[in-house]
């Protein structure tokens, strides 16, 4: 287990980590808003709930976590390789709006990009359109890791937020032996999930 992760989150600026934590945070955050997004119209015809997306249920938190804890050390790489896809697809003129630096401050290229664009920074990945020779390691000359995280990283991202992630409260970043559910979460009311039960009454049918 890497103690350092979850101390991350309160490190202070003068930290020469600060500013790695920093960019990775911010990478990510721009990947699950494009996934799972704040959802106004929604909101105004089903009720207050459904307006809520991936970063009001932290989910980005998520993504870094299972690709560090999980895997080796993955969530900085990942989120350099995400990067230089959007420095690939702004060269190849494939991007459909202007840089917004604004939207995720301390981020890069990705998280400039519009929401539209970060996907189409994902399809150059699982395309393998970009230069594979320049990317960190372990991706570095690794079509099938470039490939298998550049789709992982959308069903991550929707397994963290319709997961009981949020609802473990301030205990998220804990190591998981230490975390508990502190209230029900919000993507389980959007969806009507009633939450975990040792068994529902369901309608069986026998086949003769």
């Amino acid at each position: 287990m890497n103690k350092k992760f979850y101390e991350s989150e309160n490190e202070s600026y003068s930290d020469p980590n600060y500013y790695s934590f920093r960019y990775t945070t911010e990478t990510f955050k721009a990947l699950v808003d494009a996934v799972i997004p704040r959802t106004p119209g929604l909101a105004e015809e089903y009720g207050k709930i459904q307006y809520f997306g991936a970063l009001n249920l932290h989910t980005y938190e998520y993504l870094i976590i299972t690709l560090n804890y999980y895997f080796i050390p993955m969530s900085e790489p990942t989120a350099v390789m995400l990067d230089m896809a959007a420095d690939q697809l702004i060269f190849i003129g494939e991007n459909t709006r202007l840089l917004d630096f604004s939207q995720f401050p301390g981020g890069g290229t990705f998280a400039a990009l519009a929401p539209v664009d970060r996907f189409r920074a994902l399809t150059l990945l699982d395309e393998l359109k970009v230069n594979l020779s320049d990317l960190p390691m372990p991706y570095t000359d690794n079509p099938g890791f470039v490939t298998t995280f550049a789709g992982i990283l959308t069903r991550y991202t929707m397994m963290g937020y319709y997961s009981e992630w949020f609802g473990y409260g301030s205990t998220r970043l804990m190591p998981p032996d230490d975390r508990k559910l502190e209230f029900y979460p919000l993507s389980w009311s959007q969806v009507g999930y009633p939450g975990p039960s040792l068994g529902y009454r369901v309608l069986r049918y026998s086949v003769q």
